[in-house]
C-alpha cells in the first residue's frame, strides 16, 4: 500500500467513526471553552456547567447523527456506532439539563466515596510497608479520608471544577490537534490525487 493510500484510508476511517474534521475541531473548541469557564468561575459554575454541558452534548448528538447519515450515504457502510453515539449524547443532554442538582450531588458523592475508600485502603496496606513508604501511605490515607468527609459535609464545587476544567482542556487540545492533522492529511491526499490527474501519457 502506498503512503498516500494509507493516509487516505486513515482519513476515511476517521470520517466514518467521528465525522468530518471540522466536527472534531468544533468538539475540541467547545471543550476548551468549557475548560475556561470551569477554571475562571470555579466556585459558581458547577451547576451552570452541568446545564451547558448537557446542551452541548445534545447539539453534538444531533450533529453526530446527521453527519453519520451523510457518511452512510457517501460510503454505504454500517453506521450503527455513530447513531448509537448520537443517541447516547441526547440521553446525556436530557439527564444533565433536567436534573443538574442531582448530577452535581452525584459527582460530589462519587469523589467523596472514592477518597474515603482509597484512604482506608492506604491505611490498611500501610501495615505491609516499612520506613518512609509506610509514613507516606498513612499521611495520604488520612488526608484522603478527611477530604472525603469534607466533600460530604461542605461540597467541593471549586476543587471539582478545577479538575473538570483541566480534564476538559486536555480533551479539547487532543481533539483540536487531531482535527488539524486530519485536515492536513486530507489536503495532502487531494493534492496528490490532483497531481495524478494532471499527469498525461504521451
Amino acid at each position: 500500500m502506498k503512503k498516500s493510500e494509507a493516509k487516505s484510508l486513515g482519513v476515511d476511517v476517521l470520517e466514518r467513526s467521528y465525522g468530518k474534521w471540522w466536527l472534531m475541531l468544533l468538539d475540541g473548541l467547545c471543550y476548551l471553552a468549557l475548560c475556561a469557564l470551569a477554571i475562571i468561575y470555579s466556585n459558581q459554575a458547577l451547576t451552570l456547567l452541568v446545564i451547558i454541558f448537557g446542551a452541548y452534548r445534545g447539539a453534538m448528538g444531533v450533529l453526530s447523527i446527521i453527519s453519520t447519515l451523510i457518511i452512510r450515504h457517501k460510503y454505504g457502510t454500517s453506521v450503527s456506532f455513530g447513531i448509537a453515539r448520537g443517541i447516547l449524547d441526547l440521553l446525556i443532554c436530557v439527564l444533565f439539563i433536567t436534573n443538574p442538582g442531582f448530577i452535581v450531588n452525584f459527582i460530589t458523592f462519587i469523589i467523596g466515596i472514592w477518597a474515603i475508600i482509597t484512604g482506608i485502603t492506604l491505611l490498611i496496606t500501610s501495615g505491609n510497608s516499612k520506613g518512609a513508604g509506610k509514613i507516606v501511605k498513612i499521611v495520604i490515607g488520612i488526608l484522603l479520608i478527611a477530604f472525603g468527609i469534607f466533600a460530604f459535609a461542605n461540597g467541593v464545587a471549586g476543587f471539582i471544577m478545577l479538575i473538570i476544567g483541566l480534564v476538559l482542556g486536555f480533551m479539547g487540545i487532543f481533539l483540536v490537534i487531531q482535527a488539524i492533522e486530519m485536515k492536513k492529511n486530507y489536503a495532502q491526499i487531494k493534492r496528490e490525487e490532483k497531481g495524478y490527474d494532471d499527469y498525461k501519457v504521451e
